[in-house]
């Protein structure tokens, strides 16, 4: 029976008051009975304290300086026990029902290790900003050498696979969860489930956003110990980076830097024949245009005016 099974999730958190609340209401707002859940705080300064001590007797929660996300992630793991793991960033949430769906989707397939379904990218005020496009039904192939699909707070895998595989690598600190997955993939069964689970916030500061050669030359280096080279889409975005460093430089009058930068750009598309078969796919170019306007959307939102935010906040996109 799916209530047999007990889910355990770790929220890893550092000085995100502004979001801690929701993320935590999101957790509570679940009907699973049985629930483990502790916030992992890194010792924060800017008032999350007071978020989680209003929260004493329904949640636990540790404050302390660790060693990064990661380290948090495997502690807090460490402390709950429970069948089946997941892990919430304070500046994500839920989406109502999702613990039900994915226990009650475990218990039916004992044979799945890892699963993962649909999220949806929120704004800084909680409000929809559309789906995230690039999730796709689960094919090793594609995870290993085109794309990670898998939407973190989406994601929730069974303890024996995570202690399976040395859990989460705390000396990553981009694309852990990328890791997590690969090394999963590699030795068990994963899945994904059509619906709606959680809400990835996208913000200026998120690390996606704002890892730029750092996160790609980490996600690199993890492909490379299973024998592999940089995803193409992520050797896109590389590209992509080549490519807006050439329009820095050529605004700067530095023409020489320019020409570098696009001649890096053109060498990573020639080296990779997926990257180039990728081009010719619509998919890839509605998930570049989504990450571009993302991306642009979050300056606009720290710089416009509040009536161009008023309109911004009402767009669709996507």
């Amino acid at each position: 029976m799916a209530a047999e099974l007990s889910l355990s999730i770790v929220t890893p958190s550092f000085n995100t008051a502004t979001y801690l609340g929701p993320a935590i209401e999101s957790v509570l707002a679940q009907d699973w009975p049985g629930l483990r859940y502790i916030v992992m705080d890194g010792g924060s300064t800017d008032g999350s304290i007071d978020v989680l001590r209003s929260y004493d007797n329904r949640i636990q929660w540790v404050s302390q300086k660790d060693g990064g996300q990661s380290d948090a992630l495997n502690k807090g793991f460490a402390k709950l026990g429970g069948d089946v793991l997941g892990w919430l960033n304070s500046d994500d949430t839920y989406a109502p029902g999702a613990f039900r769906a994915v226990m009650e989707f475990m218990a039916a397939n004992p044979d799945v290790a890892l699963v993962y379904g649909n999220a949806n990218f929120i704004d800084a005020r909680g409000k929809l900003i559309g789906p995230c496009v690039h999730i796709e039904p689960y094919n090793q192939r594609r995870l290993f050498h085109y794309t990670d699909f898998i939407v973190q707070p989406a994601a929730f895998f069974r303890r024996d696979a995570f202690e399976a595989v040395g859990g989460i690598d705390a000396a990553l600190h981009w694309a852990m969860d990328y890791d997590l997955w690969l090394k999963i993939a590699k030795r068990f069964k994963v899945a994904y489930v059509p619906r709606l689970l959680a809400n990835f916030r996208w913000l200026r500061g998120n690390k996606t956003a704002t890892g730029g050669f750092g996160r790609l030359d980490e996600i690199e280096r993890i492909l490379a110990q299973h024998g592999m080279g940089l995803p193409a889409y992520n050797r896109l975005e590389r590209v992509n980076l080549h490519v807006e460093a050439a329009k820095r430089s050529l605004g700067e009058g530095a023409f020489g830097k320019a020409i570098g930068s696009l001649a890096a750009a053109t060498g990573n598309t020639l080296r990779s024949p997926r990257a180039m078969l990728s081009l010719l796919q619509p998919l890839t170019w509605k998930i570049i245009w989504t990450g571009q306007v993302l991306r642009k959307r979050a300056v606009a939102r720290v710089e416009a005016p509040s009536r161009v935010l008023e309109s911004l906040e009402e767009r669709r996109f996507l």
